[in-house]
Order: C-alpha cells, then structure tokens, then sequence
C-alpha cells in the first residue's frame, strides 16, 4: 500500500488495524441483522425464502454463528503462526462474501445457515488473529493497547448499524451492504505488509527489514538512520542470531504455564459469559413489555454498548489495567444484579410507573455500556500483555474457541431454561452477574498491574524468575523485542 511520504509509523500501524477492523464490524453487522430477519423468515407473507420456517428453525441461526466462531478460533492461533497473521484475515475476508452471498442468493434456511458459519468461522479467526497482528506490528505495548481498544468500538458499531439496517432496511439491500463491506476489506488488505515478527519466525531477513521500515514509517534511505529504528532492527538481527545457534529461553515451569492458561481463560470466558450477546439476542424477552418499542429498544441497548466502547477507546490505555477491569466488572454486575432483583421484587417496590416501565432498559444498558467499556476490550489487551509470544497464540486461540462454545451452549440453552423454569430470565441474570463479580474480584490478587510496564516485570511478578531473580524469557515478547533486566 502506498502512502505518503509524510505519514508517520503510528499513522500506518493505525491504518493496518482499522482495515482489520473491518471484519469486526462485518461479524456486528451479521449479528445486529439476525433478530429482525428470523421474524422475517418465520413470516409467511414475506419471507425471502422458498417458504418459510419455523421457530425452531430460525433459533439455530445465532447458534450457528457461535458454534462456528469457536470452530475459527480454534484453528486461527496455529494458522497464525504457520502462514502469518495477515494471510488468515485475507482468508477472513474471503469467508466474510461467501456468507453474505449465501444470504443475498439463498433460498432456503439451509442457505442462511451456511452464512452464519462462514461469518462465524472468519470472525473466530478475526477476533483471535487481529489483536496477534496488532501487536505484531506495534512499536511499543502502549501503542499496541491503544490500537487494540479499537476492536470492541468496530465491533459495537457493527451491532448498531446491524440493528438499524435489519429493522428499517429492505432485505436485499442489506446484503448488498454486507458484500460491500466484505468487498473493502477484501480489496485494500492484501496491500498491507505482513508483520515483522512473522518473517522472524521464517528467518526471512530481507521481508523482515521491509516489513518493520514501512510499519515504522521509513521511506527514504537517510531515515534508516535514526537510532530507534537501527535499534529495533538490531534487537530482531539478535533473535535471528540467537535461533540460527540454536539458543533458547529456559523452559517454563508448569506451575508458570498453568497460571497463563488461567488468566487467559478468566478474561475470555468470563467476558463471553458476561451475557452481552445473549442479552442482545434476547432482549425482546429480557425487557418483555418495558422500554420501548421492540426495535428501539435493540437500537438503545446497542448504542450504549458503542457509548461504553468509545469510553474504552479515549479513556482505556490511560487507566491501570487492574482497576479498569474491577472497576467495570463489578459495576456490570451490581447493574445487571439490580435488573434480577427488580424482576422478582419489583411489583414490591412501588417505585411508580415511570420506573416500572423504564428501569429495566436503563439497568440493562448501563450493564452493556460497562462490560464494553473495560471488561470486553481487556479480554485481548491484558491476555497480550501478559501471554509470551510462544504461548499467546494457542492459548488465547484456545480459550477463545472455548467461550465461544460456552457462549452457543448459553443461547441454545435459553428458551429452553425459558419454557421449562418459571424464572429462568432471572437465572441468566445472575449467570451474567456472577461472571462479573468473580473476574472482579480475582483480577486483584491474580493479575498483574501490565500498564507502563516491562514484560520482563510482569513475568516476574507471575513467577518465571532464574535462580538470581531475574526473568527469564527469549528477546521476542508479546509481539515485542525486548531486552530483560
């Protein structure tokens, strides 16, 4: 991709991240669209389809799309680490038409569910490989944290524009909304470079030196001077030396691994279980006759998701991870607890009409508003932060396929627990609550302060110490060549 002379490094890094973004939004839109078309499927005067289905039919569709995004996250880590971050969200991309050509040609329910597989797969993948690729091409962790934030915003403004373009937008059109995007992606990405860290990985010298001088904005011969770019290149020729003689970090410990794998499952799984898809799914039968009208009612649950996003994005990198994170957490968990509450004992508190009436919307938005606004974005920010390069790709793949099931078992599980438990609403609440409350809580004594801080300290403060106290660990870092002291 060829861009002026005088367009600096974070200024492409952050041009790199919002065309992979795209694809973020493009799983949002596929996901805001799904309430209004399953009602549109079910109708028998104006279903698209040859004839039209029945509930049961339609409820597979959300399902679908999870069951397969676990099936991409899965396989994204160790594609990532054979043919590049890059290459697997082209093939994201790729995925991404097929599943918005199945909707706009398809005919039958078997069709719209090839595209929710196709979506989900790719955004599986996406959603694992995109914070890897950010890192990867950043030149610090800070930079790396503030691009990384951006994740969650595409992704609530894909759900927004979703919701709208379902409700108020002729069928076809909306497809051909969702090819265009596709289409974007699919078109400008590839003119993006791989990153620098996956040419380390291949001992490519010469695509390494290419990739690092345009993600660090040198473009002219005399710039190949400056001395943090000569360094950064050193670091990587001092890797490279280090691998061509066969010379590696100390194993870790199993009791070290074995910590990682558990804060990274604790920050994905629980921000899977925090409820936010499965309350955006559901929010017709989890408001019921309060709020709004139905449509309004998705649009207000929605823009306060991009209200907490946006908040994530200016306010995010500035706050201790720690804090933020709790902070959040605990705050979504006392709204989504008041809601629960009110649903049992409301009829008790006669608080007024204008509350009865309201306050479930309120309660459910401010919930949606703080799991985007620090929960949901630390899931990928911290998991970076903390996980070494070696490790990051597969566990974070790991556990990210993991939530994403647990998260297919949640939704196909609703209207059952719906229909057979009188108060299964409620149930889901608390799920969702103590979710919350327990990532809250275990994040203060479990999870390292990772703001402003070296990966050597971190890993110490995890436990990967030598026998002199220092870290140990191989120059390449969370995507970052560092050297330990």
């Amino acid at each position: 991709m060829c861009l002026p002379k005088q367009v600096g490094g974070l200024a492409i890094q952050s041009v790199a991240t919002a065309l992979g973004n795209v694809l973020c939004f493009n799983f949002g839109l596929m996901f805001g669209i799904t309430p209004a078309h399953m009602a549109l499927y079910e109708s028998e005067r104006d279903t698209p389809l040859n004839e039209a289905t029945d509930p049961a039919g339609t409820a597979w569709l959300t399902g679908y799309l999870f069951l397969s995004a676990a099936m991409g996250a899965l396989c994204s880590g160790v594609l990532a680490l054979r043919i590049g971050p890059k290459s697997v969200l082209i093939c994201s991309g790729l995925l991404q038409i097929s599943g918005w050509a199945c909707i706009h040609f398809g005919f039958d329910i078997v069709h719209i569910y090839a595209s929710r597989m196709f979506v989900g797969v790719a955004s599986g993948a996406a959603f694992v490989v995109l914070p890897i690729f950010i890192n990867e091409i950043a030149e610090s962790r800070e930079k790396a944290a503030l691009l990384t934030f951006t994740i969650e915003l595409w992704r609530t403004l894909g759900i927004l524009i979703g919701f709208v373009l379902g409700f108020y937008m002729p069928y076809d059109l909306v497809n051909i909304v969702g090819c265009a995007v596709s289409f974007v992606f699919t078109m400008t990405f590839p003119f993006v470079q791989e990153s620098p860290h996956y040419y380390l990985r291949r001992n490519n010298v010469a695509s390494l030196e290419k990739s690092l001088r345009w993600y660090r904005g040198i473009r002219d011969i005399d710039d190949r001077e400056k001395p943090e770019y000569i360094s950064e290149l050193a670091e990587f020729q001092a890797e490279l030396r280090s691998k061509d003689k066969n010379v590696g970090s100390t194993p870790m410990s199993h009791g070290y691994i074995i910590r990682l794998t558990f804060v990274s499952f604790l920050l994905t799984v629980c921000a899977k279980l925090s409820g936010v898809f499965v309350e955006l799914n559901y929010a017709a039968d989890f408001l019921g006759r309060t709020g709004y009208s139905p449509e309004t009612n998705y649009i207000i649950l929605a823009s306060a998701q991009c209200v907490g996003a946006l908040f994530a994005r200016l306010l995010g990198p500035r706050l201790p991870r720690k804090l933020l994170l709790c902070l959040s957490s605990l705050f979504a968990a006392a709204a989504v607890m008041a809601l629960a509450l009110f649903k049992v004992y409301g009829h008790l508190w006669q608080l007024g009409g204008w509350a009865d009436r309201y306050l479930p919307i309120v309660l459910l938005a401010l919930q949606l508003a703080f799991v985007s606004f620090g929960l949901y974005p630390l899931a990928a920010v911290v998991s970076s932060e903390v996980l070494p390069t070696k490790l990051h790709d597969l566990l974070y793949s790991l556990a990210s396929a993991v939530s994403w099931l647990l998260l297919f078992g949640m939704i196909e599980a609703f209207n059952a627990v719906k229909a057979s438990i009188a108060p299964g609403l409620v149930l889901y609440l608390w799920v969702f609550a103590g979710a919350s409350i327990f990532v809250g809580l275990i994040s203060i004594p479990l999870l390292p302060e990772t703001r402003n801080r070296r990966p050597s300290a971190v890993q110490r403060e995890l436990g990967y110490v030598d026998d002199g106290g220092v870290a140990k660990g191989s120059a390449a870092t969370n995507g970052h060549i560092s050297t330990h002291i």
